[in-house]
């Protein structure tokens, strides 16, 4: 079962496969993003804190 790296929400095998990065992780999900951030790779990479 694959789960986001972020909230712990499920995603499913084709989520990850299609929005995840290499090693098969995400940083991000619907629950937790917008799509749009999702469609721009933010669930691909881990939140980067700014200040």
């Amino acid at each position: 079962m694959y789960t986001c790296n972020n909230c712990g929400g499920f995603v499913t095998r084709d989520f990850v496969r299609v929005f995840g990065d290499s090693d098969d992780e995400v940083f991000g999900c619907p629950s937790c993003m917008n799509m749009r951030e999702v469609m721009e790779g933010g669930a691909s990479r881990p939140q980067v804190a700014t200040e």
